[in-house]
């Protein structure tokens, strides 16, 4: 069904231009940059580790005066928005801290200097961030210290510490459940993680051979962990593992091509697509994913005439369903932040009706479904469901069965739309077809 999926920039009136200034050396394990459905944030290459905020909503050329931006102070290591405020941005830094900051409503009208809370604990520099995909104010941190340690920022204290990482964390994710982490390490290892029960792994097993990078997402309900990485000849590579059995290694893998970045995932969990591209890269790589061989099934890759920064999607109620788009992404360009589309073609399909089939109920993680104290207490969070059907649809699965078309008519239909002369015509050469009817005039004249 989505082999063909189709990407595309969506138009010019939706674009913000003329950004300068963008930081374009973030570290290894950062996307580069972030969104939500409201706001983008981007690092700037400017002194003081500044980030600055643009308003979707506003789009058009910046001013070629100074913006004003977020200032930590110290160089950025990484930084993402709270799921479940689309105002609240943490950044970790390279001084070992976390930094949480407020937006206003509205956006940014002056700069920002005083963090509405700092996060002290680890003893080196940060390497990521990720956000609990159920419990507001709980995030995980991993660091150079190679420790994963959790936090409460409804308190500001460290909940939990995670050990057992023999060097850098490359990547780190939550299940889809919420109740384990996994991560992928330089030491070449995979783990896996239940931070309610330990702070040592449950289970580890072989992952990249590569040490340039990489990244895991879950798949499949969580049946299974996608890890992006690098094979010993320094080649890109998509690993598949079961998660009730890392220690088995890989069950599948796909070979992408030769590049330094690391590609970057994202999985869309109501039609079991992967959408993945590094830093730098022009190509963006799609597939769908299923849980038996062959596993990786490839689609149709998306193009950019210009290197980005990288992609950052929305959550699905940002998608204009009315034209079939299953994913939307912000990306980023040396100049312009642009919207990107993701279709799936229908041809046969009425596109006036809902495409339930492409459509099902999806979650609403952009809402939390418990807190972090609530979690951390042994509770789990399931997030509800909704149609993304708008009032004035109806769904394809109910659409009225439009009547095959002929290929030919019954002869009556034809016969109907002749004069008398034309249907004397006909059977007088069904008698004899081989005589036209100018040779049977002219013989009974003759007699």
């Amino acid at each position: 069904m989505f082999r063909h999926i189709q990407g595309a920039v969506l138009h010019r009136d939706t674009h913000i231009t003329n950004l300068r200034g963008l930081h374009l050396t973030t570290p290894g394990e950062c996307d580069g940059f972030c969104a939500n459905g409201q706001r983008v944030a981007v690092p700037l290459a400017i002194a003081g580790g500044q980030i600055a905020v643009f308003e979707l909503s506003q789009p058009g050329k910046l001013p070629d005066t100074a913006l004003p931006t977020i200032q930590n102070s110290v160089n950025v290591a990484d930084f993402c928005w709270d799921p479940f405020d689309t105002h609240k941005l943490v950044v970790a830094g390279d001084d070992a801290k976390i930094r949480v900051w407020q937006i206003p409503k509205g956006g940014l009208t002056e700069t920002l200097t005083e963090p509405e809370r700092v996060l002290r604990g680890h003893t080196e520099k940060i390497y990521s961030i990720k956000f609990h995909p159920h419990a507001s104010g709980l995030l995980a941190s991993s660091s150079y210290d190679l420790t994963v340690r959790l936090w409460n920022l409804e308190t500001g204290e460290e909940v939990k510490r995670l050990s057992g990482h023999q060097d850098q964390i490359f990547g780190m994710a939550w299940s889809p459940d919420g109740k384990l982490l996994a991560t992928v390490c330089k030491d070449g290892k995979v783990r896996l993680y239940d931070p309610r029960k330990s702070t040592l792994p449950i289970q580890e097993g072989p992952g990249p051979e590569g040490q340039r990078g990489a990244r895991v997402v879950w798949v499949c309900d969580g049946k299974y962990l996608l890890v992006s990485g690098f094979d010993s000849r320094s080649e890109r590579q998509l690993y598949l593992f079961s998660a009730e059995s890392l220690a088995s290694g890989s069950v599948a893998s796909a070979p992408a091509d030769v590049s330094p970045s690391t590609l970057i995932p994202f999985y869309d969990p109501d039609t079991s697509v992967l959408i993945l591209t590094g830093k730098g890269d022009t190509r963006v790589y799609i597939y769908e994913i299923v849980p038996e061989a062959p596993y990786f099934m490839e689609c149709s890759s998306f193009h950019s005439s210009e290197p980005h920064k990288g992609l950052c999607f929305l959550p699905k109620a940002e998608c204009d369903v009315r034209d079939v788009e299953v994913a939307r992404a912000i990306r980023l360009g040396k100049t312009t932040i642009e919207p990107v589309a993701f279709r799936v073609p229908r041809v046969k399909v009425r596109k006036e009706f809902f495409q339930d089939d492409v459509f099902p109920e999806t979650a609403v993680w952009w809402d939390a479904s418990l807190t972090a104290a609530a979690w951390l207490s042994g509770s789990n969070g399931q997030h509800r469901k909704i149609s993304l059907r708008p009032n004035d649809m109806t769904p394809v699965s109910e659409a009225p069965k439009e009547a095959p078309v002929r290929k030919y008519l019954p002869s009556s239909v034809y016969l109907e739309e002749k004069t008398d002369e034309q249907k004397k015509e006909e059977v007088s050469l069904s008698v004899c077809p081989s005589i036209h009817p100018s040779v049977v005039c002219l013989f009974v004249l003759s007699v």
